[in-house]
């Protein structure tokens, strides 16, 4: 009888949810513009795709704390997408790069659907594609900036999926419960890779570098460096310099990459070598172009860095960064890029929410410090951490001039989940009796990293 009336009640619900939605709908498509009525068509069919492929990552992952986590951070997910949805739309008025983006889509998206795919260069390389990218999607969706906000949104929240994956590859004895919930959990990691732009695009290659470097390092070396190449083609379509600071860590990495005896793991490593010196050229080259610098000697590629700064220092949240060449230039770069602005050096609320998270990451860097003294003897092992490592240390150096807090909130979000890396390291080992430390940690070392 119970169940009868359960299903009774289901079915009920079920009937009302229907109605009410056809009711909504039909109000929708009579008042309102294709935007709203064509969410409603598609942003459910974005939740289903969403929630299938969230089933088959926890039914991998077989761990209840992880399911909860990913739950959680998919439904932060989508409250970070509406909060850049309404900050850009209502907040702003539409003075967002999305609306720059959504306005060249609307404008081709018609004639690419008759078959005639034309464009006209507007701007920079990287802002070109990412127009481009939006106009393909309209061609499926519709002009549907909400939609495209719930596209974007989850394109990045897979991203960061695969950057979690790759921490459990290479790092399967570190505090993979607390790396995920930094990263699934951190809001610049909700708000920020949430709407139609480049962030979003390139949190979702950036995770698919990493993952295929963790495949790379850990014996699927064929199935890593095809995942490279996917990521290395996402990232350079918006932002080749970031794919170069990706390779030139990869390069080190494997460079550094602990060899065997055998002749066959020497010839591995080498030829790795070689191929991330050849990806690496190439893509400096291309950077190059896509900054505007004939001249790639280290002063020309200086200039240009300090011309970009310069180009940030404007608007309530500009502030003057350390150069380089003075003796606190880079432990400065290091504490702004991570740890600012401090919450005295917020001036509004944006900011205020800003700081607060930086300054948890402050108290989180200082209470791992046992974790990170293991450091040095971890990047000596393992080729990911320090591919990890040298991309966080090159990306925070590559931003160090800009001059935005608001900018390089943004900007950061592809460094971040690397450094969170270094929050999640194995924790240390038990301090044990002289006769049974060595055999121990020899034991425990053997297991952990290889």
């Amino acid at each position: 009888m119970g169940r009868v009336f359960g299903i009774g009640l289901a079915l009920t619900v079920g009937v009302l949810g229907l109605v009410t939605f056809a009711r909504v709908f039909t109000w929708a498509m009579e008042t309102q513009s294709y935007n709203q009525w064509g969410a409603l068509v598609w942003v459910p069919v974005i939740i289903a795709l969403n929630a299938v492929l969230i089933g088959a990552a926890t039914k991998r992952e077989r761990e209840a704390w992880f399911t909860r986590i990913l739950i959680l951070g998919f439904l932060g997910k989508f409250a970070g997408i509406s909060a850049r949805y309404l900050v850009a739309y209502y907040l702003y008025g539409g003075a967002a790069d999305a609306q720059r983006y959504n306005l060249f889509a609307v404008e081709h998206y018609l004639d690419w659907r008759r078959g005639d795919v034309w464009w006209e260069a507007s701007g920079k390389v990287g802002t070109l594609n990412m127009e481009l990218i939006t106009t393909a999607l309209y061609v499926v969706i519709g002009p549907s900036v909400i939609t495209a906000f719930f596209v974007f949104g989850s394109l990045a929240f897979w991203g960061v999926y695969l950057l979690y994956r790759a921490f459990r590859i290479a790092l399967p004895q570190g505090d993979a419960k607390r790396y995920a919930l930094l990263i699934f959990l951190l809001p610049t990691m909700l708000y920020w890779p949430s709407s139609i732009g480049k962030e979003a695009w390139l949190m979702l290659f950036v995770g698919v570098t990493a993952y295929g470097a963790a495949r790379f390092f850990n014996h699927s070396p064929a199935v890593g460096l095809a995942l490279m190449v996917v990521g290395f083609g996402g990232t350079a379509l918006i932002r080749p310099h970031v794919t170069v600071l990706m390779v030139a860590a990869l390069f080190v990495a494997q460079l550094l990459r602990p060899t065997t005896q055998r002749s066959t793991s020497i010839l591995t490593k080498a030829a790795g070598v070689f191929v991330m010196g050849v990806a690496a050229v190439i893509l400096v080259t291309a950077s190059a172009q896509f900054l505007g610098i004939d001249d790639l000697s280290a002063q020309a590629v200086s200039d240009r860095v300090d011309e970009a700064g310069g180009q940030t220092a404007q608007g309530g949240s500009a502030f003057t960064p350390v150069p380089l060449e003075s003796p606190f230039g880079v432990p400065a770069a290091i504490v702004t890029l991570l740890f600012r602005p401090f919450p005295w050096e917020a001036n509004g609320l944006p900011m205020l929410v800003q700081s607060v998270e930086a300054t948890v990451l402050l108290v989180l860097t200082i209470a791992a410090w046992p974790r990170l003294k293991a450091l040095p003897t971890l990047m000596r092992r393992n080729p990911w951490l320090v591919f990890a490592v040298v991309y966080t240390l090159a990306f925070i150096l590559a931003f160090s001039g800009f001059s935005n807090f608001g900018i390089l909130a943004r900007q950061r979000v592809l460094m971040i989940p690397f450094f969170l890396v270094l929050l999640a390291l194995p924790k240390p080992l038990p301090k044990l009796k002289p006769r049974t430390r060595d055999a121990t940690r020899k034991e425990l070392v053997g297991a952990s990293y290889w």
